[in-house]
């Protein structure tokens, strides 16, 4: 109609004001969400309310949100003569007493919503840092997930180690959880000692041994312990001789030994002193197979030998609620067995 209009007064080169021009650009937006993108029409209405301690100090603050809020392109009108009206409004009445209204798709709608950010907070759970949507708390139990596992991923010096030990002091002082850390750079001894806990430094030159074959009567997961500890004896060997290089022979005799090694122990109740992989390496002499003879010289080293680490009695409190395992100088021989 504003052509046309132009048209008839003989102006043809005449362009649209810029204001018509967006207006027409907006609408079309706006019908094309509805025809094309499944939006609907909706009617919203946005409220604030702002006190202040004076008149004059009112004033200032409404020029600054005014100014502000055109700089992201918003338009803000102020209630007169309907404070009151504006108040029952925002309050959480469920009740509207501004008559005005402006339309807005359902996109435009959403963004108004505040409860589109999915929340963490949960009852005796720990802080796990802050919601980037809604910057409130994350309050986790991870017990209560369905995979209560973690990791983190960071460059150098971001923090992850801090991370993991505020944890490890929330979990300690909040709980009654058992804490065992595996420490590969002596990072977590200093924070185990202030909290009580007992730091097991491993390596072939400490003083420090933890049996491999150290069994009670819970070991096992509910299966027979005699079981459980073949499987882990079979590992340990495979370990000590190659992947792969056992054979079926060599698998039945270290089966026989476990079961033999581990009688007297089981017979006193699970009681006294549980036995050593030195034990084992003098059961495994006695076996009349030449194949038993192969299995003890090649573990010799690890056993009698001077990597010994594993195969001596537990000097340590492995029972402490908070175990942190220091494996830094553990070597690279060593470390398969270690692990």
């Amino acid at each position: 109609n504003w052509q046309r209009r132009q048209n008839a007064n003989n102006n043809f080169t005449a362009t649209i004001p810029y204001d018509m021009e967006l207006q027409r650009k907006e609408t079309k937006e706006m019908l094309d969400d509805l025809t094309t993108r499944d939006q609907r029409m909706m009617f919203g209405l946005v409220t604030l309310v702002h006190l202040a301690d004076s008149k004059e100090q009112l004033d200032s603050d409404t020029e600054t949100l005014y100014s502000t809020a055109r700089k992201h392109l918003c338009q803000l009108s102020t209630l007169r003569w309907q404070q009151k009206d504006g108040l029952d409004t925002v309050l959480p009445y469920g009740l509207r007493k501004i008559q005005a209204l402006r339309t807005l798709t359902t996109e435009s709608t959403a963004v108004l919503i505040p409860f589109r950010a999915q929340e963490i907070m949960e009852p005796n759970g720990l802080y796990y840092g802050q919601n980037a949507v809604s910057k409130n708390m994350i309050v986790a139990d991870r017990r209560l997930l369905l995979n209560g596992n973690s990791f983190r991923l960071g460059v150098s010096g971001s923090g992850k180690s801090m991370s993991a030990k505020e944890e490890i002091v929330q979990i300690a002082l909040s709980t009654e959880d058992d804490i065992l850390i595996l420490d590969p750079e002596s990072e977590f001894g200093y924070l185990t000692e202030a909290l009580g806990g007992e730091v097991i430094r491993i390596s072939a030159t400490s003083d420090t041994h933890i049996n491999a074959l150290d069994m009670d009567r819970a070991y096992g997961d509910e299966r027979n312990p005699i079981v459980s500890k073949s499987e882990f004896v079979l590992s340990l060997f495979e370990q000590l001789i190659g992947d792969g290089m056992v054979t079926a022979k060599e698998k039945s005799i270290l089966g026989r030994c476990t079961e033999q090694v581990y009688l007297p122990y089981i017979r006193n109740g699970y009681k006294g002193t549980p036995p050593t992989l030195q034990d084992f390496y003098r059961l495994l002499q006695m076996q009349p197979e030449p194949e038993a003879q192969g299995l003890a010289l090649s573990s010799e080293l690890f056993i009698t030998g001077t990597l010994n680490t594993f195969a001596r009695h537990t000097n340590v409190d492995t029972q402490a609620r908070i175990i942190a395992y220091d494996i830094r100088e553990l070597g690279e021989q060593l470390m398969p067995l270690g692990m």
